[in-house]
């Protein structure tokens, strides 16, 4: 990450720099060609100008020794070479970078053309003649303080953009230094989740929503795999917790039966009995496990509208014929239909109807069908024993069997398989129960719509 901070820093420092050089080209051509018109009006002016002061100095009858002295001290300027030579082409003063050119115009024969036009570079005087010429590079020795300004604003502008571009580079990439880490954690192990918020819609945000989905997915998927595991072991120990009695009294029998019991036929006939019922107890209670893993496993639901009346009606008429004895009945103001796993409620309303059964026999059990606002609402009432308050708050606990269950037959898985079903059907459940005054556990799922009423 600091190498790309570093790299894109260098970048903003190149761009900066070749910016600043091509403003200081454009204006020191810009200023060359502009320069380059003011030295030549001003070598113009100046050419006009010794010619007229030439004439005038000859007019004032100047001594030939003082001549040159004067004509050099009012013309040179700035830009302007000025040299004097005499009627032989011999030097005689200003600059000497001018010499050879008055030589050549007196050997050429030129200096009488050139010399009598006002605005031409060689001025007749009465001692000789004079040239005048621009000084060479005066143009670049204008522009030389510009260029080392130009130079120091640079390497300023470079020192400036280098800080500037850096912490601009650090902002821009702390996503990415965020997104880095994140992902380093998550391959240490961590799969918590960690979302990151970012409001622009550029790369660094496309890239933090891309993260932002992975560890979506990967956090959920680490917690189902959590829950899968969870759910393995809560059955592994289920199963060992209940299953762990009556194999044991099964083993025991089979070992006193292989000491000799088989000899004495009533005794025998005591242990198969005994052994019968337990084997049966057994395959109840696998039976359940294995319900109880199903509502807690991943498969959803089969979900499908039915007639929820007509289904505890059904459930009501199958427990009157397991138990001549009680009266079970069902009610309903309406018929309603709900959209829901039918064979999971159905069972959730039989494991609620059975343990009514046995924990208050004798009792009449309701069985009531009614709206309930948004939902759909089954209740079953039993006027039995009822539950203390510590019953109640563990009444939905898997293996969970109340003290006052005396020699009742069950697992306690009744409750926590209705529980689980009315919550994957989109509902609840509820329980309220008081010492002495029997118990109601209420199924509440949304329903779907409300048809005509059915005969009851």
């Amino acid at each position: 990450m600091n190498s790309l901070v570093t790299r894109l820093t260098a970048w903003y420092v190149g761009l900066v720099a070749v910016l600043l050089l091509l403003v200081t080209l454009a204006s020191s051509l810009l200023l060359v060609n502009r320069l380059d018109g003011i030295f030549r009006d001003v070598f113009t002016a100046k050419r006009y100008e010794a010619h007229r002061f030439a004439q005038e100095l000859a007019a004032q009858n100047t001594p030939p020794q003082a001549f040159a002295a004067q004509f050099l001290a009012r013309i040179r300027a700035e830009g302007l070479n000025v040299a004097v030579f005499d009627r032989n082409g011999d030097f005689v003063a200003g600059d000497p970078a001018l010499k050879d050119a008055g030589t050549h115009l007196a050997a050429s024969g030129e200096l009488a053309q050139r010399s009598g036009s006002p605005g031409s570079p060689v001025v007749a005087l009465p001692v000789g003649y004079a040239v005048l010429a621009p000084a060479s590079g005066i143009i670049w020795t204008t522009l030389e303080p510009y260029w080392w300004l130009a130079a120091l604003s640079l390497v300023l502008a470079a020192l400036l953009a280098w800080l500037v571009g850096r912490s601009f580079a650090v902002r821009a990439l702390q996503p990415l230094r965020d997104v880095s880490d994140a992902l380093s954690t998550l391959a240490a192990g961590d799969f918590s989740r960690r979302t990151f918020a970012m409001s622009e819609s550029s790369e660094i945000g496309t890239l933090a929503a891309a993260y932002n989905a992975a560890a979506e997915r990967v956090a959920g998927e680490m917690e189902e795999r959590l829950r899968t595991e969870t759910r393995m072991r809560q059955f592994v120990a289920d199963a060992g917790h209940e299953l762990r009695t009556p194999l044991t009294v099964i083993a025991g029998y089979i070992d006193v039966l292989r000491r000799g019991a088989m000899a004495e036929p009533a005794v025998a006939a005591q242990i198969l009995a005994t052994m019968g019922e337990e084997g049966t107890r057994m395959r109840a209670l696998i039976e359940r496990l294995l319900r109880l893993a199903r509502l807690d496993g991943d498969a959803p639901p089969q979900s499908a509208a039915f007639d929820l009346t007509r289904m505890a009606a059904g459930v009501a008429v199958a427990a009157q014929s397991l138990a001549p004895r009680a009266a079970v009945r069902c009610s309903a103001e309406e018929a309603l239909t709900v959209n829901a796993d039918e064979d999971e409620l159905r069972e959730a309303l039989r494991a609620i109807v059975d343990n009514a059964l046995k924990y208050a026999p004798g009792s009449a059990v309701e069985i009531a069908v009614a709206r309930n606002g948004s939902f759909a609402s089954v209740s079953v009432a039993d006027a039995g024993p009822g539950m203390t308050a510590d019953e109640r708050s563990h009444a939905f606990e898997r293996f969970f069997r109340g003290e006052s269950r005396g020699d009742v037959s069950g697992a306690g898985l009744g409750l926590a398989i209705a529980k689980r079903a009315a919550e994957r059907a989109g509902g609840a459940i509820e329980l309220e129960s008081m010492p002495g005054r029997g118990t109601t556990v209420t199924i509440r799922v949304p329903f779907q719509a409300t048809n005509p009423s059915l005969p009851r």
